[in-house]
């Protein structure tokens, strides 16, 4: 080409929960008989999940008589949507004061995030935790052309964030001008203490950052845990962006329908900008998924809802409490059982881990190409075993290294519906993790 088409920061864009899926699909080539086990995405529907009743029902009808659901919508999300978001915000915390022009819609969470970190000037940072949800950690790094920088959440006090360290990273870090805060936590399934984020909220004041929260699973909490949302923790002190969307907790993950919430920007002309780019950005498109737009109104305040959604977390508590089980039985391995959202992240023992280790593999070409896989220099520790793993079960985990996490390990999810699967899957996980560590 005259000139070269290679970007370089094409090389911060990870997303191990996918690139493992294409190993896997390395791996059925060889072996047609091959079966996947899916822990490693957190999609309810392949796990059995159903959307409610009530939700296709509003779907149906509105696709069958109103013509207005098959055609754009404004460019920052339907009105009659986004007055509902804003009144919704404005119930979690009354003082928001949130308004239309507060709130974008974006086909999906994915993109709002996108949107987030791309609007940025170039030079500033937005601190992830870490482990990180990989979309944010990948996309940030993107942006600023940069790896990540982080904040370490400890798994040795159920993940919560180790604030001493964000503190001296943002001292570290003058470029840094946000924090981000995922809560309820993706991947570690972490729900954060008021005490906890108020502290992340004085840093924002004395350093003078905004805080970036997302709350895609604020409503999927469990343990007898609490989900205390930023915006009534900010309580009006700095600027504040906060995400949500309809694909956990309905469920409809195909539905693409995530939406940012704007707190506080007039509060800060900088910030105020910054926004305003977002929503000028915005109208490059014609506007995000129109269907699930027009629903969402009613999604929420449908009788079957509520009941729908106390169902959904004791069977999420259930399945928490039961994988953490087994996993915590394994020698070398350390689990926290989810509080909220619908993951687990364990972590191996310091030193558990080694270069030899190995799982049988049947099929000898599947045996040569993941043995060729494993000798890539640089590969992590934890990511060499998810192979193995994989290989010889079926069962996709994806390693915590693709976390951006400092603790080698892996995430699955509490998806699985059908209690004897859910064993039958966790037993073989068990036997393959002992086996790996013993080989």
């Amino acid at each position: 080409m005259r000139n070269s088409l290679l970007n370089p920061k094409l090389s911060y864009l990870q997303y191990g929960i996918r690139e493992i899926v294409l190993i896997a699909d390395q791996i059925k080539q060889r072996n047609p008989s091959f079966t996947m086990i899916p822990e490693n995405i957190g999609d309810p529907i392949i796990k059995g999940w159903t959307t409610p009743q009530y939700v296709k029902d509003l779907l149906c009808d509105a696709a069958r008589n109103k013509d207005m659901v098959w055609g754009y919508v404004h460019s920052r999300g339907l009105e009659a949507a986004r007055a509902w978001v804003a009144q919704d915000a404005n119930r979690c915390y009354p003082k928001a004061n949130l308004d239309v022009d507060d709130i974008v819609f974006a086909n999906g969470l994915g993109a709002a995030i996108g949107l987030t970190y791309v609007a940025l000037p170039e030079g500033v940072r937005v601190i992830q935790p870490s482990p990180s949800y990989p979309t944010h950690a990948s996309l940030e790094a993107f942006a600023s052309g940069k790896e990540s920088i982080s904040y370490n959440c400890d798994p040795k006090h159920g993940w919560q964030v180790d604030l001493e360290h964000l503190e001296s990273q943002i001292q570290k870090h003058p470029e840094i001008t946000g924090i981000l805060v995922v809560n309820p936590n993706n991947p570690t399934g972490a729900v954060y203490s008021r005490e906890t984020l108020e502290r992340i909220v004085e840093l924002a004041l004395k350093y003078n950052l905004f805080i970036l929260a997302d709350e895609i699973y604020y409503r999927l909490v469990y343990h007898g845990k609490v989900h205390h949302h930023m915006s009534a923790v900010v309580d009006g002190r700095v600027p504040l962006i906060v995400m949500r969307g309809i694909s956990k907790d309905i469920p409809w993950p195909g539905s693409r329908c995530g939406w940012i919430e704007f707190h506080n920007a007039k509060m800060n002309a900088d910030f105020a900008a910054y926004a305003e780019g977002i929503k000028k950005r915005m109208l490059l498109e014609v506007g995000a998924t129109a269907m699930p737009q027009h629903l969402v109104p009613y999604l929420y305040e449908h009788p079957d809802f509520q009941p729908h959604l106390e169902a959904t977390n004791r069977k999420l508590e259930e399945n928490s409490t039961a994988i953490a089980g087994i996993l915590n039985s394994i020698p070398g391995v350390t689990c926290n059982p989810a509080n909220g959202a619908f993951y687990i992240t364990s972590v191996f023992e310091p030193g558990v881990l080694h270069d030899r280790q190995t799982l049988p593999i049947a099929n000898a070409d599947v045996r040569a190409f993941i043995e060729q896989e494993v000798r890539k220099p640089g590969i992590a520790p934890d990511k060499r075993f998810a192979y193995y793993l994989l290989a010889n079960t079926g069962i996709v985990v994806t390693p915590a290294s693709d976390f951006f996490s400092p603790h080698y390990g892996f995430r699955v999810t509490t998806l699985d519906r059908d209690p004897k699967k859910l064993q039958f899957t966790y037993a073989t996980l068990k036997a393959a993790i002992e086996a790996y560590l013993a080989s």
